[in-house]
């Protein structure tokens, strides 16, 4: 009786129930579609650190990580070569290569910019990581080749492509300057910002002659064949290898991680505004319907209707309201999800490249991910928000004093 009685009243005044329940919705979609958003993001960056950047396992030399940020060239595994093949015959080893990172200035003969050097092995490179696959121009290095890989903003940035010549100066391991003059042979183009930003790709028997290392790496990096593995590869890759420091990349990715747990405040900031959105708007409707309906509280009250089950009945209309709400917020969420967010993203690229970095891998193409999880969750919230916020309203229509109401 109640149910069909709170279904009829919130038809009463259609168009202050509806601009309520579409309050709910919009708020509702709009939590969807961020949540979408910002776990996109995640995905993204987490990606782009594992196929560009970290690999899944890193290994350096002692004390290397204390010094990584400046990237030393004192610091290095000396004789690679004995611990890759030590590693290597680890069943969960997918792929493993080594790297030379080191800071460079990039010139074309009038300008300079500050710059990462990578030096990669062509041979293997590709078992761990993608730079192959992010090539935008040209072709991948191969082996003892003086040329080199450049990111797509450092191309844009000195006007030149495949085929073109820059400088590249360097100190090596001794604090000598080293310049370089290398053919462009190839353009990259990952969205990765430390890649297509900042950094320039040699070969990796290049960089050792060039840089005084000998045999010498700044480190060595592996693909597991299940990255759920990492943290007990690492410890017992830590027993074989005592005199060296593993690294996953969740470790490698400290700052991205970071901003990712940070992000569960703005969604929570989301949802305080959909209380409130809920709070102001189920109120006013409630109370608005109280008022409206006075004679008729009375003469509920007159023919025996209880205190409780006045509260009940306005309840169930507040409660009714945020169903609706909550129905339409999701199918719009999912909408906006699945034919925007997911396919198309949102393309921040111009105001990225004036921001600089944030933090995150991506170079300001924003591409949204199913979390499915996140709609259950906003529909229960949604009803469950409406339902507390009849309680204060109902209880003010349900003070109303039979007799004095009926006077009214």
């Amino acid at each position: 009786m109640l149910l069909k009685l709170a279904f009829r009243n919130i038809f009463r005044n259609f168009r202050r129930t509806f601009f309520t329940f579409i309050a709910i919705a919009v708020g509702l979609a709009l939590m969807l579609l961020a949540d979408s958003m910002l776990s996109g993001i995640d995905a993204q960056s987490f990606a782009k650190i594992i196929d560009y950047e970290t690999g899944h396992v890193k290994i350096f030399q002692r004390g290397y990580q204390q010094d990584k940020d400046n990237l030393p060239l004192d610091k290095l595994i000396a004789v690679p070569g004995k611990v890759i093949n030590e590693v290597n015959r680890d069943p969960a080893v997918a792929g493993i290569t080594s790297r030379v990172n080191f800071r460079i200035m990039l010139s074309d003969g009038v300008d300079q910019v500050p710059a990462i050097g990578i030096a990669v092995n062509p041979a293997d490179d590709e078992s761990v990581f993608r730079l192959k696959q992010g090539l935008a121009q040209g072709e991948f290095l191969i082996s003892s080749e003086e040329a080199m890989l450049v990111g797509q903003k450092l191309a844009d940035d000195f006007g030149v492509g495949v085929g073109d010549y820059l400088t590249v100066l360097a100190r090596t391991k001794y604090d000598t300057y080293q310049a370089l003059d290398l053919r462009i042979k190839g353009v990259l183009q990952t969205e990765d910002p430390q890649i297509d930003w900042y950094s320039v790709v040699i070969p990796l028997d290049v960089g050792q002659s060039s840089l005084d290392l000998n045999q010498g790496v700044t480190e060595i990096d592996i693909k597991l064949k299940d990255i759920n593995e990492v943290d007990s590869f690492k410890k017992k890759i830590a027993k074989e290898l005592p005199g060296l420091e593993i690294a996953t990349w969740k470790e490698m990715a400290e700052d991205v991680l970071a901003i990712s747990k940070a992000k569960y405040s703005g969604t929570f900031t989301v949802f305080f505004v959909i209380v409130l959105i809920s709070l102001i708007g189920i109120t006013n409707t409630i109370l608005m319907a109280a008022f409206e309906r006075v004679k008729e509280i009375g003469t509920m009250g007159a023919m025996g209707m209880r205190r409780g089950d006045i509260i009940k009945l306005f309840v169930l209309e507040g409660t009714m309201i945020g169903l609706l709400g909550s129905i339409v917020g999701c199918v719009l969420g999912a909408i906006l999800v699945g034919f925007w967010m997911v396919p198309y993203g949102i393309d921040f690229t111009p105001y990225m490249r004036q921001m600089g970095p944030i933090g995150y891998r991506t170079t300001g193409h924003f591409y949204g991910q199913w979390h499915w999880i996140m709609f259950p969750v906003a529909f229960i919230f949604g009803i469950v928000v409406s339902a507390l916020t009849s309680i204060y309203p109902a209880k003010v229509a349900s003070r109303m004093e039979p007799s004095e109401a009926l006077r009214k």
